[in-house]
């Protein structure tokens, strides 16, 4: 079997990321894993490609797509991925993004690979649409080719596009996303000492944690509107891990937004952006609650992280996140309940220490279920892959 893993980058992203352990991991059950990016770091690139082949990638390929292509970069790159396929042999191709996947389909027509897409996102959503264009012509597209399968990454998200697309249930399976458990445990207290430092927090603080790309639908504004009464009167921080998102009108006004809330509520003491972290669940594990506010969430590879490290979740009820966080050790409230929200964060926080610890080992026996397990899914995975080329 010989597998292309198609991304955009191995660096950082949520999708991403699960691609890259994929690529380093199929080779246990004897496949050839090729990687593809649309675009390489010229001082990276040597580093970058000897570490993949370390892991197991047999050839790591880059397309150079530009970021925005005109119609001409793009018939280049389909040309140059169609001559990939055909001189690498390659029997799958997979892709996570609908951006890349519709490239891969125009570019796989009238071959003989088949492709497999990873379905990250909820469809038909009620409170919000992404590029509604861009989901209708992916949806046209994924039609063209019979060799075309899709996995999900949660039952929720699966019923969204079987409703949506109305493909054969056949072609779509449920395969979890996976966490990593931290192996780093040690010297907490003096992470949490020099951290509070760093942000200049005061000792005794409680840590309230956002993660995630501040966003419209992420809605870090609401947390801050929500939460900005306790935040004045108590001991209490809010720290938010994420870059700001600047694709659209919709974040740059929720960026605004954020400002303004800070300004009127005097909450300049109180908040922290701490930009990407690439030691997150480090600190999760001196945070107190983590709360959560998106619109959608296909999954919640976040609050899974979280619950690993013993974290409480309090966080909207929508989508997917009632599959993967269960009641009532964590909160689960409508979209629009502020006050709600922001009760469930002090009741979390008003928990004694018994209860607390009791809350904290069950979400971490649930992160560590088998089925959210990295190497789980490489072997549903693989599975999935020889199923297709089976039929």
């Amino acid at each position: 079997m010989r597998v292309l893993i198609f991304s955009p980058q191995f660096e950082k992203g949520a999708f991403e990321l699960l691609q890259k352990e994929l690529a380093c991991s199929l080779n246990k059950f004897g496949v050839s894993v090729y990687t593809l990016n649309t675009h390489k770091s010229l001082l990276r690139e040597k580093s970058f490609k000897s570490n993949l082949i370390k892991k197991g990638v047999k050839k790591v390929f880059f397309i150079d797509l530009a970021l925005n292509p005109n119609f001409i970069q793009l018939l280049i790159g389909i040309f140059k991925l169609r001559l990939l396929l055909k001189k690498e042999k390659i029997d799958i191709i997979e892709t996570s993004s609908e951006s890349l996947s519709i490239f891969t389909i125009l570019s796989c027509l009238g071959t003989k690979t088949y492709h497999v897409i990873g379905i990250h996102k909820i469809y038909n959503k009620r409170y919000l649409k992404f590029n509604y264009f861009r989901e209708l012509l992916f949806l046209f597209l994924t039609k063209l080719r019979a060799r075309t399968y899709f996995y999900a990454v949660s039952n929720f998200s699966k019923d969204s596009w079987l409703n949506f697309s109305k493909t054969n249930n056949k072609k779509v399976k449920v395969i979890y996303n996976s966490i990593n458990p931290r192996k780093d445990k040690k010297d907490n207290q003096q992470f949490k000492e020099e951290f509070f430092r760093e942000f200049k927090i005061p000792n005794n603080s409680k840590l309230l944690l956002s993660a995630g790309r501040i966003c419209f639908h992420k809605r870090q504004d609401f947390i801050i509107e929500s939460l900005s009464p306790i935040l004045r009167e108590r001991n209490i921080h809010l720290l938010f891990i994420g870059e700001y998102d600047f694709g659209n009108q919709e974040s740059l006004e929720t960026k605004n937004k954020i400002k303004l809330l800070i300004k009127k509520n005097n909450l300049e003491s109180k908040i922290r952006f701490c930009g990407f972290r690439e030691d997150i669940k480090k600190i999760m594990s001196i945070s107190d609650v983590f709360v959560h506010s998106t619109l959608t969430e296909s999954f919640g590879l976040v609050l899974l992280e979280a619950m690993g490290e013993g974290l409480p979740i309090v966080s909207t009820n929508v989508d997917a996140i009632p599959e993967i966080v269960p009641e009532p050790d964590n909160y689960l409230v409508g979209i629009n309940e502020s006050e709600a929200f922001r009760n469930c964060v002090l009741a979390a926080l008003n928990r004694n220490n018994k209860t607390y610890q009791e809350v904290s080992k069950r979400n971490k026996k649930i992160a560590k279920n088998k089925k959210f397990n990295s190497d789980e899914r490489t072997k549903e995975m693989f599975k999935f892959f020889k199923q297709i080329l089976d039929t």
